[in-house]
């Protein structure tokens, strides 16, 4: 069958996408290495920044991609063994991927998400903005229950998607678009401004050292929320859609009534799972045994939840090549000592030449970002980059700990393309919106970020007794 006029367009931008980051690659791989930067760290830096390129411009599909990075990381030796190419899914998180995802499919199953749909849409029936304000304010409340972002998620997103369904909201609708933005974007946030919210914030106060969860707390939460509350605006500015179409019986509205037996099980196990989390102080277990303990469990076929079937019809593999990849590259960089290079030589070379504290802050932003744009595993991110910021630091005479949290800030708060975090890949891989409204987004939520650095957490800190 003979193509339309714009899938025709849309090949051929794809293909001078991939071409352009081919191009690229071996730009970078011909060019003078610069100083201090090993052989192996330039070639890594070649593959990275096609990959980046490729899964951010969407020229191939992204499992593709992130196939190809793993074969042209390989012919080129930026890695040295087999062992350290699949490095990435040798860690629990891909893993932990999964497990959420079948969680997720059980909750959407059992009717737990019919029911959450109809808690979430009731309270704003006939508008969209009520419909946001709910979501931006239980978002405090749901990270102190259930501190994990990604388990939220796949709680929450199946539930709104049902939502969607119900209202007749398609793909392209601005309400869906926002929401989704707003739960892949911005809910994590909700998580790091308490210490025990997330892995990000845990790594940041252990670096830097010397945090209760009450200074934390304290320090963190007005940056952070005023982050979510600024994104939130932001998000439902741009996809503003004055009012919508209520959807069935007011007075039976979906979701009401007992639990079913179905429901019940999985709400037990995601219930027992969801302490496991959170008393891991106590048993020590890594999050991925519970939640892939809970996976097991609603798939065995004499629960009546959830089939193997089921899981591996609905399940976006895709996801679980993106986040492996990802984690391989991240080793990668760090291994060459191309991260160290970059992060050092680009926040050191761009700050000195800056005076003012403010405009000192603003470039670490940006710098941050950039890195995080290569280095899309938050904690491998924030573990590089804190030690440099400390350095940094203590050359120009300010306090390593300021720029630690502004760090740790910096990496949660500005994601410029759909798969540079798993919360924001779990929204996306949905299709309700594009990379071009993540990058969008990403881009007004970094100008966000450096002006509530430089103008309202800095002072803050200063009125607390941490100056910069």
């Amino acid at each position: 069958m003979e193509l339309s006029r714009k899938e025709k367009f849309s090949n051929r931008r794809s293909l001078g996408f991939l071409l352009g980051a081919l191009a690229f690659f071996i730009l970078l791989l011909i060019l003078p290495r610069p100083s201090g930067l090993s052989a192996s760290g330039q070639r890594v830096i070649a593959v990275v920044i096609m990959v980046v390129l490729l899964w951010a411009t969407e020229a191939l599909p992204v499992a593709l991609s992130s196939i190809l990075a793993l074969v042209f990381l390989a012919v080129v030796q930026g890695v040295g063994s087999t062992a350290d190419l699949f490095a990435g899914f040798a860690s629990p998180l891909p893993y932990f991927l999964l497990a959420i995802l079948v969680m997720s499919q059980a909750v959407r199953k059992s009717g737990l998400a019919d029911r959450m749909a109809g808690w979430l849409i009731r309270g704003g029936m006939g508008h969209s903005g009520r419909l946001y304000l709910k979501l931006f304010l239980s978002m405090p409340f749901l990270a102190l229950v259930l501190p994990s972002a990604i388990t939220r998620n796949a709680i929450l997103i199946p539930a709104y998607e049902k939502g969607f369904r119900r209202l007749g909201l398609a793909h392209g609708d601005p309400l869906p678009r926002g929401i989704l933005l707003s739960l892949g974007v911005l809910h994590p946030l909700a998580s790091s401004a308490l210490l025990t919210g997330g892995i990000n914030s845990m790594t940041t106060a252990t670096l830097l050292g010397g945090f209760s969860w009450l200074r934390w707390f304290v320090l963190m939460a007005l940056p952070y929320w005023t982050l979510l509350a600024l994104g939130g605006g932001l998000i439902a500015f741009l996809y503003r859609q004055k009012v919508i179409a209520p959807y069935g019986n007011p007075e039976t509205p979906a979701g009401a009534g007992p639990l079913s037996l179905t429901e019940g099980k999985v709400l037990v196990i995601v219930g027992v799972t969801s302490l496991l989390w959170l008393t891991d102080f106590w048993h020590g277990l890594n999050p991925v045994i519970p939640a892939l303990l809970a996976a097991a469990v609603l798939l065995l076929p004499y629960l009546g939840i959830l089939g193997w079937k089921d899981f591996e019809e609905s399940a976006s593999w895709s996801m679980f090549l993106v986040l492996g990849v990802s984690l391989t590259l991240a080793q990668a960089l760090a291994a060459s000592g191309a991260a160290q290079w970059f992060a050092r030589e680009a926040i050191l070379a761009l700050s000195a030449r800056v005076l003012a504290p403010e405009w000192i802050l603003v470039f670490l932003v940006v710098l941050v970002s950039v890195v995080h744009l290569t280095i899309t595993n938050m904690t491998a991110c924030i573990s590089l980059l804190i030690p440099v910021a400390a350095t940094f630091g203590r050359t120009l005479g300010l306090n390593p700990v300021v720029l630690g949290l502004i760090v740790g800030i910096s990496v949660d708060a500005v994601i410029l393309y759909p798969l540079q975090t798993t919360t924001n890949l779990m929204a996306y891989q949905l299709g309700y919106f594009s990379a071009w409204d993540v990058f969008k987004v990403g881009v007004l939520m970094l100008i966000l970020t450096a002006l509530v650095v430089a103008f309202l957490a800095v002072p803050y800190w200063r009125a607390l007794g941490l100056a910069l």
